[in-house]
């Protein structure tokens, strides 16, 4: 495995390095703030609600900014909007590095997550511009075990090093390489013109996009993505604990699932538009309704256990399809790579908000096997949905013509 992506990563054009960048740091930041919330609750005095604010904050900007973000980025360019999202990352990363006060600290997630749904949407866009269908599947795929990595090691990096130097160390590397890569981003040239990609009003995007199976397709699978994930990691480690595991084989276990995680998504990266398909997609949203068995069961150790490992492989394979479902979206139904991609993370913006919430609520009036079981019929009909139509819509898509191409075809060179 270990070669297979040393080999994949030389073949990534310099052009693109610095947005894979972006989406590392900006992983490291989004994963940072687990391990400092109890460095910030009594440095700064705060209340668990102002904590659970805290939390929310990045997330609720992300969502109110993907869509217009897409819309801007197929008029005026994705790289333009990817370098302005590093020196917001910048900024902001100072800002949490250096808040004296709840507000300056609130203000700074808020714009952190504004620069968060940037980098998901415009620097993903980014990384589709160019080169043949299969390498661009490949390269969008690529951003989901980079995005792994980085929330594998971001809490860890922020915890030692707040720890023993303080809360602003942390901050202040993240920014100095935020400012570094978007001044590399910035000396790469725009390859394609921002206005003859999307010419249309959100109105017709909008419509545009209801009419295409192969826009809601990516939509679909981020939102039962977002509701299983948050759910389960709001849910399973409280269950474990009162069942005696301690914190640390938690530690382990939630370890353990973010390899898988990384060893899944960088597997089906390679596949490219072999596997990003919707219904293949399909049949991986049916798979993890199967797993939500376990949960369902019952609260025992072993099938919680069970069900974080098989669900963090599973979801690594649905978000790792999704992206280049979207990307070939845009093309499909003439709304822009990046409007898709902005749709599609409002997805899973909207599933990040509301899992928690709701799932929360519903484990505290009627317990947790009841919330996970809530998720069932959710995501049997959506794997249904994407099963009944996904032949169709493959069929349709651009990445369909390139996965018929004869042995031996001519493939189309790196840019």
């Amino acid at each position: 495995m270990l070669p297979a992506a040393a080999a994949t990563l030389r073949r990534i054009p310099a052009r693109l390095v610095p947005a894979y960048g972006l989406i590392f740091i900006a992983g490291m930041v989004q994963s940072s703030l687990a391990p400092l919330g109890p460095l910030y609750a009594q440095q700064l005095h705060l209340s668990r609600v102002q904590l659970g604010e805290l939390f929310a904050a990045s997330g609720f900007s992300t969502l109110l900014v993907v869509l217009p973000i897409g819309l801007v980025s197929d008029r005026i360019g994705s790289r333009r909007l990817s370098v302005g999202a590093g020196w917001l990352i910048a900024v902001s990363s100072l800002g949490q590095g250096l808040a004296h006060a709840f507000w300056l600290l609130l203000v700074s997630r808020a714009v952190f997550g504004i620069a968060f749904g940037t980098v998901w949407t415009a620097a993903v866009a980014y990384l589709s511009e160019g080169g043949s269908v299969e390498r661009r599947s490949a390269r969008l795929g690529a951003t989901i075990p980079v995005s792994g990595v980085a929330v594998s090691i971001g809490p860890a990096f922020a915890g030692v090093l707040a720890t023993q130097a303080g809360v602003g160390i942390p901050f202040a590397l993240i920014a100095g390489l935020a400012v570094l890569i978007a001044v590399a981003l910035s000396r790469w040239p725009v390859l394609t013109t921002p206005v003859t990609r999307a010419a249309a009003s959100s109105a017709s995007t909008w419509r545009s996009a209801r009419r295409g199976r192969l826009v809601v397709a990516p939509v679909v699978i981020m939102i039962i993505a977002g509701l299983t994930n948050s759910v389960t990691n709001l849910l399973v480690p409280i269950q474990l604990r009162a069942n005696g595991v301690s914190i640390n084989a938690i530690s382990v276990l939630l370890a353990a699932a973010a390899v898988l995680y990384i060893l899944a998504s960088v597997s089906v990266s390679r596949l490219g538009a072999r596997a990003a398909t919707v219904r293949a997609a399909g049949f991986a949203t049916l798979a993890m309704g199967a797993s939500l068995a376990l949960p369902v069961s019952g609260g025992a150790t072993v099938p919680l256990a069970a069900f974080v490992l098989v669900r963090s492989s599973l979801h690594a394979t649905m978000t790792t399809i999704a992206y280049p479902i979207a990307a070939a979206a845009g093309e499909a139904a003439g709304v822009g790579a990046a409007t898709a991609l902005g749709f599609t993370n409002a997805g899973w913006a909207t599933s990040s908000v509301v899992g928690p919430v709701v799932g929360g609520a519903i484990a505290q009036s009627a317990g947790n096997r009841a919330a996970f079981a809530t998720l069932v019929p959710l995501t049997l009909v959506a794997a249904a949905w994407l099963l009944l139509g996904g032949r169709n819509v493959d069929d349709r898509s651009p990445d369909a013509s390139a996965n018929r191409r004869p042995p031996g075809s001519a493939i189309d060179q790196e840019t």
